[in-house]
């Protein structure tokens, strides 16, 4: 009897997981799925709907088309990128999957592997990791949210402009935003006070 409830609890658990999900809670999705799994690691499909969350999930943190796709070397041959792509279509089709994230990580699969298995899109695709990892070395973690919003919370952002002359300058201060555009002397931006 007590192991029929906790079946019970698990299937709930796998739907309260969907339900976050449609609500844009991909971590509460990922943890409701992970007690359905502690409550009954036999309740079906739990493995592709993990696999659907944790798509989406890289996505929206930004990884890479490598890590999405699982894998962590960039100089992995087409070979095993396409092993992997099979791998993760097969578990994420909508067919096999009744998970409500389903199609949208089969989706993002299918648009990286689309991406890495063209070898003149996966080579502009590398540099461009390059370039970005040698500038996440010199910028500033990203604030969160709560920072953010906070009163204290400042950043700007500068944009050249294409005449290499002005620059549109966007400071945030809290909740306030304001836009301006400042003339570029000698290689220099000069920023009003906020």
């Amino acid at each position: 009897m007590v192991s029929d409830i906790a079946k019970i609890a698990a299937a709930r658990a796998r739907d309260y997981a969907d339900t976050f999900f449609g609500l844009g809670k991909i971590d509460m999705a990922i943890n409701s799925l992970t007690a359905a799994r502690q409550l009954d690691a036999e309740l079906p499909g739990l493995d592709g709907y993990y696999t659907a969350y944790m798509v989406h999930s890289r996505m929206e943190k930004e990884k890479t088309w490598y890590e999405i796709l699982g894998i962590n070397n960039p100089e992995t041959e087409l070979n095993i990128i396409k092993k992997e792509y099979k791998k993760l279509a097969l578990i994420l089709h909508p067919d096999k999957n009744s998970s409500k994230a389903a199609e949208g990580a089969f989706k993002i699969v299918k648009a990286g592997y689309d991406l890495l298995s063209n070898p003149d899109k996966r080579k502009t695709y590398n540099t461009g990791l390059k370039k970005r990892a040698r500038n996440d070395a010199t910028t500033a973690p990203i604030p969160t949210r709560k920072e953010q919003q906070s009163s204290s919370y400042k950043r700007t952002v500068i944009i050249r402009t294409a005449d290499k002359k002005t620059c549109i300058v966007r400071e945030t201060s809290g909740n306030v935003c304001r836009e301006y555009v400042t003339p570029v002397v000698n290689g220099y931006v000069r920023l009003c006070k906020f």
